[in-house]
């Protein structure tokens, strides 16, 4: 202590509960299971038979490089041609409950019963769902239809081809990466044809081919047509824009209704969207900047009723997103 110098800190450190990005659940249906976590496929042996579908999804996804750190798991028993597949959804519902942290979900049963009905619970989510199916007919009559599904085509029913990608992604930051071009550990090319793979590719759907003597992922997009780390994108944006609004409004003793007040708020997208150009999620313009713009409204163009109601509105941002380079197209001439 000093008789001369006082120095008092108050500490606007509350934690806010941050939505996690790289969880995968894999939803088990060979026997009832309460959700857990596994952090390596020697743990699941303790629950799993090796011979079972949920032990081979989760060796794949294990399998990986880099390595998941976690998969979680949640089992309920379902017999595909005695039970309705309703009961999936319904375990599903009753997890989100009391458990919602994934982001990705598999699945050990990948009928084409099972797909569809995932996928449509899936489409009320902020979050993905990936499987992989032999069926060249569902893809093309699930195409268009869902943005945050995606689906491999793949002969071997024990390829897991779709859930391999999602645990190579997980680790990793949106907007740092794309999904085409990737190799799985332990999956082989599908034996499809040109024509076969083509109709994959033209309904929005991915495989893996042999590609110049290089085993790839030939595709990265949902089945509603757009790529699956725009739709990350934005689900991530939402998430963290929630939450770091939030966190400010919660942690300061007052927010006054002024422009600075207001500033106090745009200054925190602004952040949010300078990290997420770091991350590679936003575009730079012509000039080398981050290629965004946040509007807002000052307090003299709020209707007095809505500041009498502490409702800052109008605050709108556009922002450019990165994408990536997956095809090239190169025009030359040759003369003598």
């Amino acid at each position: 202590m000093s008789r001369f110098v006082t120095v008092n800190i108050t500490r606007e450190t509350k934690p806010v509960s941050e939505k996690g990005f790289g969880l995968p659940l894999m939803l088990a249906t060979s026997k009832e299971l309460d959700y857990k976590i596994y952090t390596d496929i020697s743990e699941v042996s303790a629950d799993f038979d090796e011979t079972s579908r949920e032990y081979k999804l989760a060796s794949r996804m294990f399998g990986q490089s880099p390595k998941i750190a976690e998969l979680a798991c949640y089992g309920v028993p379902y017999v595909p041609d005695a039970d309705d597949v309703t009961v999936l959804t319904k375990a599903l519902n009753e997890l989100v409950q009391i458990n919602n942290d994934f982001f990705y979900l598999v699945c050990s049963e990948n009928g084409d019963k099972e797909i569809k009905v995932l996928a449509e619970w899936m489409s009320t989510q902020e979050k993905f769902y990936g499987a992989t199916t032999q069926s060249i007919a569902l893809v093309e009559e699930l195409s268009g239809k869902y943005e945050n599904t995606f689906l491999s085509v793949h002969d071997d029913p024990d390829a897991f081809h779709a859930e391999g990608l999602i645990a190579q992604s997980a680790p990793k930051d949106i907007g740092s990466y794309t999904w085409t071009f990737k190799q799985i550990n332990g999956v082989g090319a599908a034996k499809l044809t040109n024509a076969e793979i083509n109709a994959v590719i033209k309904n929005n759907a991915t495989t893996c081919i042999n590609e110049m003597g290089i085993l790839l992922n030939a595709s990265s997009k949902v089945l509603g047509g757009d790529y699956i780390d725009v739709v990350q994108s934005d689900y991530y944006l939402r998430a963290r824009l929630r939450e770091d609004v939030f966190r400010k409004l919660a942690v300061v003793e007052k927010i006054p209704y002024t422009n600075e007040g207001i500033a106090q708020i745009v200054d925190v997208m602004d952040n949010r969207f300078k990290s997420s150009f770091r991350q590679g999620i936003i575009a730079t313009n012509d000039a080398g900047e981050p290629d965004y713009t946040i509007t807002y409204p000052l307090r003299s163009e709020v209707p007095k009723n809505t500041i009498a109601q502490r409702i800052l509105p109008d605050i709108k941002f556009r922002l450019v997103i990165s994408g990536a380079i997956e095809k090239v197209e190169i025009n030359g001439v040759l003369t003598l």
